[in-house]
């Protein structure tokens, strides 16, 4: 387990968001759990199983410890492990508190859901669940979640909260959040790969990748890239490379989860189906996916 300090320091690189495998009867596939864990190891930085790509959502708080627990197991401390936790604060805190039993390196905490609330609420929400750890914290930020600067810069003053996911993409009101708090945690491009050059030009060292699960040679060219400066080289292969599949997770909704679980399966990376409310792709966009594949050669590479 690492200290808040050391998790802030290895928010670095590619940012492998992890799925949970299913059988056919939608029960939990360990086995595939376990070889997915061993696979993003293999390519990513850092580990965070049970985010939106883990179908968090869909999963009771008892499959979400084991699947938290399975992972950092796996692992073994070779890489960071920061867990998806989130909703109810008491379920919140109950998710974080097994979390820290069973060894994980942080939480991402996931936006509360359904209710605006006062930037008063939300600082209470977050600080009740900090002090509730020794963990570092990582916040969430996404379209229809928004940190305003006033409650950052609050957010920002609490030790054990090092880093911000940004899954917005709105670049203006990104440079003044990272102007306001940028030396004191640690701001990641959360949108993917298709805007880390330009998250990565205002000094930003790591990226959130989904398709690390079955096509990791991209993500890993891109941040060799970024690395090193190359900025313009690593936009072109965004655009060769991931901005298809992008386009294929934007066609329809719920399609985010469902297009890197068929990924994984067309690899031979054995995900299993998504679990309502999400659906599987249709058999035409299943195509498009497995053509898109075979031009990129994820497919001969898996093999």
């Amino acid at each position: 387990m690492r200290t808040p300090d050391e998790l802030k320091s290895a928010l670095r690189g590619i940012i492998g968001f992890g799925v949970t495998p299913f059988h056919e009867d939608s029960s939990i596939n360990f086995t595939s759990l376990r070889k997915n864990a061993v696979y993003l190891a293999e390519y990513c930085d850092v580990i965070v199983p049970l985010g939106n790509n883990g179908e968090i959502y869909s999963l009771t708080p008892e499959e979400r410890k084991a699947v938290g627990r399975t992972v950092v197991e796996e692992i073994g401390g070779q890489k960071p492990v920061v867990v998806g936790v989130g909703y109810a604060l008491p379920v919140a805190r109950d998710l974080i508190q097994a979390a820290e039993e069973y060894g994980a390196d942080g939480v991402l905490i996931l936006p509360p859901q359904f209710v605006p609330a006062h930037d008063d609420g939300l600082f209470e929400y977050y600080r009740s669940l900090a002090s509730s750890t020794r963990l570092g914290i990582v916040l969430f930020q996404c379209p229809t979640f928004n940190f305003s600067l006033s409650l950052l810069e609050r957010l920002a003053e609490i030790p054990n909260i090092v880093g911000l996911k940004d899954e917005h993409g709105d670049m203006k009101q990104f440079v003044r959040q990272l102007r306001a708090v940028g030396d004191q945690i640690e701001l990641l491009c959360g949108v993917g790969e298709i805007l880390a050059p330009s998250y990565f030009a205002l000094g930003v060292k790591g990226f959130t990748s989904g398709i690390v699960n079955f096509m990791p040679r991209t993500p890993r060219r891109i941040w060799e890239l970024l690395q090193a400066g190359r900025l313009e080289e690593a936009a072109r292969v965004i655009e060769r490379e991931a901005i298809p599949v992008f386009d294929m997770r934007k066609k329809r909704p719920g399609y985010t989860t469902a297009v890197i679980k068929e990924g994984m399966n067309l690899c031979g990376l054995g995900a299993g189906p998504v679990r309502p409310p999400l659906t599987p792709l249709a058999e035409c966009d299943r195509l498009e996916l497995k053509a898109i594949l075979e031009k990129t050669g994820v497919l001969e590479v898996n093999e």
